[in-house]
């Protein structure tokens, strides 16, 4: 803060003078010494006239120059003129002229004013003294000195040039200039300094451009860069204006540009010893604005005000211990003294500020952001009061207040919804939110900031979707509050639908609520108590809580409880859900479900499912004695590495004999049959700007029944019809790793315009693989004359096989574009594989077969395969002026491509690779011995394929405008594709395969997919044959062999009468679930209309067409109408009907009733399946809000029951 007393106590000159002076040529001329009495009498016979007169001169000597008497004197020379006395050791006078120039201790003396210097020019005409040569002028009021001055005798004014000093009442003035003139009724100057002007006092500097002061209004103007220094504190603007009464300041204002600075400093508290100072502390205190306006009583601060986004940054000090620092602006800010200091500081319009505390000398880590239409400090009683709108943010709690007052002194804060006597401003409740933990808001807050404790007057509070209220909400800590007299409900109106009361409840923040005893109301009737009731309270997150069952009853489960359990939200990277199914016809399911998850980092969960089966039994007290057992253990973990690394494993353990009774109902018997434990771990690793990546992994898989299948005893004993038979118990894969490089260019360049080979790309892989099988082996019995598992002995025969090998692949691409619109790519794809051993074979002529026998060392296959594609576009344009349709397009984009794969068991560019050995027989026949079959490589390819396929794409668009806008529709799109194989023996050509889409008018898909075969189908063989299909004229005429239609409608309108308001399509892709088959569908997905609650109603219509002719003699077709309807009879009410039609057959599939009712926070909804698969009934009535979704009335029968155990 910048503390001003007065500047200056004298006045600049009201008008500004400059003159210049005469030039005259000098005749010199000798006169006697008579002449002098003559002269003599003559100036004493005029000495009554105001004219400039010689009144002594020791030597006088007149001469003519030039035509001009001069008068050449010397010796204790005095001239007079009225009250104007001028003495000097020499001079000359110019009596024509009127001009006295004089020299050598020179001065001038007029009613108390002396004047003082070397050289004195007086022009008697115009009462001027020009002095020069340490020229000075004072009297009892002023002193003056420069280079030079200029005196005007009659108004006592003048003119200061170069290093001007002028002193009166206590200041100092220099500059470069001064114009100064004096009022005989005041006691001091009026006077306009230019050019670096400098006012000294006792206290303080002020500079400027230019300072004018008037002595009779005691005003002074500071400007051209103003600046006023005291004691260290800077006050500047674009202009200062100073206002003295009786030489005492009384108003400071700055119009423009306000800007002050008070340096401050003070001590760190001691880190180690609150009782001793630390490190001397030396900050700047900044305050700015628009304007500021002070005012002055008896010459000390009163009141001080800055308008204009006002600002002030200052630092907090107590018994000079530094606090931190406060930043605050507004509009307005206005500061009030008292006995020299600040007293009270208020901020208007938009305040705001933010106070950062000192981290050692509080207890506070984070700043406090705050903001309210006025704020007002009072520093004596060392409280704050936020008016109007007040919102005060500290770490993550957040307050707002029509009112809030702090008293700094004992740490109380008092919110209430405005102040007191304020009969204008509209309310605001307090409020006080906190991120985690749910808003608070009442009448009053009060808080202490020490003990972080208050309490709320008639409070409510939200958590989740409940609401809570109390007469009186009072914190323990910062996370448990208890409350008073206290409601709690889901239903937010004023009066609610229901609610529970307590008369003690207590909340532990993301934990639970706690309340006793606890009474159900409905309306403000009460229903039931309890002594004690729990709620969860968490703020949204996750939290423990008991999974409340749906029960039902079905033929095959009997009465049910599904999915009771309990969910333990351990923290906030770990849970587990502990879950029942309970069937008293089938048994029951025990699982434990946990999951974790670190963000960014790695996630994963464990399972464990235990289940207790009845088997001969349908009464669950039998469980004891027949049951059968299955645990089933899952682990699955993936984590992400540093580096573009990741880590993943999915490992499963079953107990070993008993398998998933959860497949024993609608399964086959091999799906029953295949009960396997699968585990893998992998790790991964990227190299993104190399295009390269690495990963390894193991694999394990388990056959659980592999006992039972070895068994004769056991019911799913696999009896062997040949020696060899195979049944493996485990295969792993262990190590298995690979490498690849991405796509990459082949010659990669930076330039723009590129040349052919720089288009080429390539790519690379190599993966390893290291296989390791047992399994069990059949063998032939001699004594049975059968087959087995065992040996004569009645040994297991076990075998291992192991398999390794080396697999490389690679293929490259060459897209161009040829005449500039023809796109081709050839590609070729090459694939080597490397084995350590292989398979020769020894041809028997009698048996006609081969010898297989294992052949150890390296061996190498090398197959691939290249294609070339080729596509363009072309473009059509029909100028069609219709309505809004200024054109149509039509895009047309053939394709043609072009595949080939050689028969790698034949020579190939005449060369026998040596893969394939081929025998043949006295009838010509060949017999095959694939040396690599049975090892890593696989089966060698043995069918070549030459293939060219061709497609052709149309696509037509209508140009609108609508207005100034033009806008592009598709119209239509259709596309055909088959393809050509060069090497099949007969039937090369491919089904023809079309597909056309339209959107009529933007509003109705339609979709229409065909499929025709070129060739005859035989109806006594049942089969296609080799021949065209040809019409009559002999031309090929492909015959359609399916074909589907499919399409939707959909209707709503806002009131029962008046035309439909919108009729939409509706993807007919979205019917695929209602046309996989009458009354599959789960009803459940249906429950909620999505009704708009702008529509009155809605209707959905769906169509699907299928038409099958691969057998032309015996067609099939199916024709599926599925509707939706829903009708919101009131506000409240909604209804809605479903329904199938088979119109091939005019028979009604399926339908179903819906009725929901919104009761507010309550909802009833019933849903009605009279006939079908999907038969049954589901009623419910129960509260919307998932906290209390266990609050309902429900039944349900038939599909709606659930799944089986």
């Amino acid at each position: 803060m910048i503390f001003l007393k007065p500047l200056f106590s004298s006045k600049p000159p009201l008008n500004t003078l400059l003159f210049k002076e005469g030039k005259s040529g000098v005749v010199s001329q000798s006169y006697g010494k008579n002449l002098f009495f003559i002269f003599l009498l003559i100036s004493i016979s005029f000495s009554a006239d105001n004219r400039l007169r010689l009144k002594k001169a020791n030597v006088l000597e007149n001469k003519t120059i030039n035509g001009e008497a001069i008068k050449f004197i010397s010796g204790n020379v005095v001239f007079t003129k009225g009250t104007l006395t001028l003495n000097c050791q020499e001079g000359r006078h110019y009596e024509r002229n009127e001009l006295a120039i004089l020299y050598r201790r020179v001065s001038a003396i007029q009613e108390g004013r002396t004047l003082t210097c070397d050289t004195l020019k007086f022009y008697s005409a115009e009462d001027r003294i020009l002095s020069i040569g340490n020229p000075h002028v004072w009297d009892q009021d002023y002193d003056l000195k420069a280079d030079s001055i200029t005196v005007f005798t009659e108004q006592d004014s003048g003119v200061a040039l170069g290093n001007v000093t002028l002193k009166q009442k206590g200041q100092i003035i220099t500059a470069n200039r001064i114009e100064y003139q004096k009022d005989p009724e005041k006691d001091g100057v009026s006077y306009t300094a230019i050019g670096n002007v400098m006012i000294e006092d006792s206290s303080r500097i002020a500079t400027c451009g230019m300072a004018r002061y008037n002595r009779s209004d005691e005003i002074t103007i500071l400007e051209i860069e103003p600046e006023i220094k005291d004691n260290g504190r800077i006050l500047s603007g674009e202009k200062i204006v100073l206002t003295y009464s009786e030489e005492e300041l009384k108003k400071l204002h700055i119009p423009k540009k306000a800007f002050a600075l008070t340096p401050v400093n003070g001590y760190q508290q001691s880190k180690h010893d609150s009782l001793t100072f630390g490190d001397t502390l030396d900050f700047q205190d900044i305050m700015e604005g628009s304007l500021l306006t002070s005012f002055f009583k008896e010459g000390i601060l009163d009141s001080l005000r800055i308008e204009g986004m006002a600002k002030t940054f200052y630092h907090v000090f107590d018994d000079s211990i530094y606090q931190g620092k406060n930043n605050a602006s507004g509009d307005t800010i206005i500061m009030t003294f008292l006995n020299d200091e600040l007293d009270q500081l208020r901020i208007i319009g938009g305040s705001e500020g933010k106070y950062i505390p000192d981290s050692v000398s509080n207890d506070l880590d984070f700043p406090i952001i705050y903001s309210a239409d006025k704020i007002q400090y009072r520093l004596k009683d060392e409280e704050t009061d936020f008016e109007g709108h007040a919102n005060i943010k500290h770490e993550k709690t957040n307050l707002e207040a029509g009112f809030v007052t702090v008293n700094w002194q004992t740490s109380m804060l008092n919110a209430l919804p405005k102040l007191e006597g304020d009969t204008l401003s509209e309310p605001i409740f307090p409020i006080i939110k906190e991120k985690g933990k749910d808003p608070m808001s009442g009448d009053a807050i009060t808080y202490n900031l020490d003990t972080r404790k208050g309490r709320i007057t008639k409070g409510h509070t939200k958590a989740d979707d409940g609401y809570y209220t109390g007469n009186q909400i009072r914190n323990e800590t910062e996370k448990v509050f208890f409350i008073e007299n206290s409601t709690y409900t889901t239903c937010d109106l004023d009066t609610a639908h229901f609610h529970f009361e307590s008369t003690k409840m207590k909340v532990i923040q993301n934990d639970v609520v706690i309340a006793r005893p606890i009474i159900l109301h409905l309306g403000q009737i009460p229903i039931f108590g309890i002594p004690l009731g729990i709620f969860p309270h968490k703020g949204g997150q996750r939290h423990s809580g008991w999974i409340m069952p749906s029960y039902g009853e079905t033929k095959n489960r009997g009465q049910y409880l599904q999915g009771l359990g309990f969910y333990w939200a351990v923290s906030e990277f770990w849970d587990s859900k502990f879950l029942v199914d309970f069937g008293d016809r089938e048994g029951a399911v025990f699982k434990i479900n946990n999951a974790y998850r670190m963000r960014y980092k790695f996630n994963g969960g464990l399972s464990i499912r235990n289940q207790q089966h009845l088997t001969d039994s349908k009464n669950i007290s039998d469980i004891t004695e027949t049951r059968r057992s299955s645990t089933n253990i899952r682990w699955n973990h993936t984590q992400k590495l540093r580096n573009n690394q990741s880590f993943n494993a999915n490992v499963t353990y079953s107990s070993s004999g008993d398998y998933d009774f959860s497949k024993k109902y609608g399964h086959s018997e091999a799906d029953r049959m295949n009960q396997k434990a699968i585990s893998n771990v992998s790790y991964s690793k990227r190299w993104p700007k190399a295009k390269n990546s690495f990963s390894g992994s193991y694999y394990s898989n388990r056959d659980l029944l592999i006992d039972d299948k070895i068994n004769p005893f056991s019911a799913y004993y696999v009896t062997p019809t040949k020696a060899g038979t195979q049944l493996n118990i485990v295969n792993r894969t262990f190590p298995k790793f690979s490498f690849r490089h991405g796509q990459s260019n082949l010659v990669p360049t930076l330039a723009k315009d590129k040349k052919w080979y720089n288009t080429i790309t390539w790519n690379y892989g190599l993966s390893f693989n290291n296989k390791d099988r047992d399994y069990y082996e059949s063998v032939y019995i001699d004594s049975s004359n059968s087959f087995g598992w065992t040996d004569s002995t009645g040994k297991l025969v076990t075998q291992n096989e192991q398999n390794s090998g080396w697999v490389h692949t690679s293929s490259i691409n060459a897209p161009q574009k040829v005449f500039k619109y023809i796109s081709v790519n050839p590609s070729m794809n090459l694939k080597s594989v490397w084995v350590d051993e292989s398979f020769d074979g020894d041809w028997n002529d009698s048996t006609h077969s081969f010898t297989k026998f294992e052949k150890q060392g390296f061996a190498a296959r090398t197959t691939g395969s290249f294609s070339m594609n080729t596509n363009t576009q072309i473009y059509g344009l029909f100028p069609i002026p219709f309505g809004p349709v200024r054109a149509v397009r039509h895009v047309m984009s053939p394709s043609i491509g072009y595949s080939w794969t050689p028969d790698f068991s034949k020579p190939l560019f005449g060369k026998d690779l040596g893969y394939v050995i081929t025998e043949t027989d006295s009838t010509g026949k060949e017999y095959y011995h694939d040396k690599f079959a049975g090892t890593m490589a696989g089966n060698t390819p043995r069918s070549e394929r030459k293939s060219m396929s061709f497609s052709l794409n149309n696509v037509f668009q209508a140009k609108m405008k609508k207005g100034d806008e033009e806008k592009k529709v598709d119209l239509l799109s259709w596309r055909m594709s088959s393809s050509y194989n060069f090497a099949a023996d007969s039937m090369n050509l491919s089904n023809l395969r079309s597909t056309v889409r339209s959107k009529i008018a933007g509003k109705l898909n339609l979709d229409l997919n065909m499929t025709h075969d070129f060739y005859k189908y035989n109806t006594d063989r049942k089969k296609r044959i080799a021949e065209f299909n040809l019409n009559e004229n002999g031309f090929i005429e492909p015959r359609l062999t399916s074909a589907r239609l499919s399409t939707g409608f959909r209707f709503s309108g806002k009131r029962w009468a008046g035309k439909i308001e919108e009729e939409e399509a509706k993807d007919t892709t979205e019917v695929d679930e209602d046309l996989a088959g009458p009354g599959l569908i789960n009803p459940l997905k249906n429950m909620r209309n999505t009704l708009n609650n702008k529509n009155l109603w809605k209707t959905n219509i769906s169509l699907s067409y299928s038409y099958s002719a691969t057998n032309p003699a015996n067609p099939r077709k199916t024709f599926w109408v599925n509707t939706n309807s829903s009708i919101n009879v009131t506000q409240k009410w909604r209804v809605s009907y479903r329904a199938r039609f088979d119109l091939i057959l005019r028979d009604l599939v399926s339908h179903s009733f819906s009725i929901h009712r919104d009761l507010h926070c309550w909802e009833l909804s019933l849903h009605w399946t009279p006939s079908g698969l999907g038969q049954g009934i589901n009623f419910k009535l129960n509260v919307k809000s998932p906290t209390l979704k266990d609050i309902k009335i429900e039944k349900k029968s038939g599909v709606f029951s659930g799944p089986r155990l």
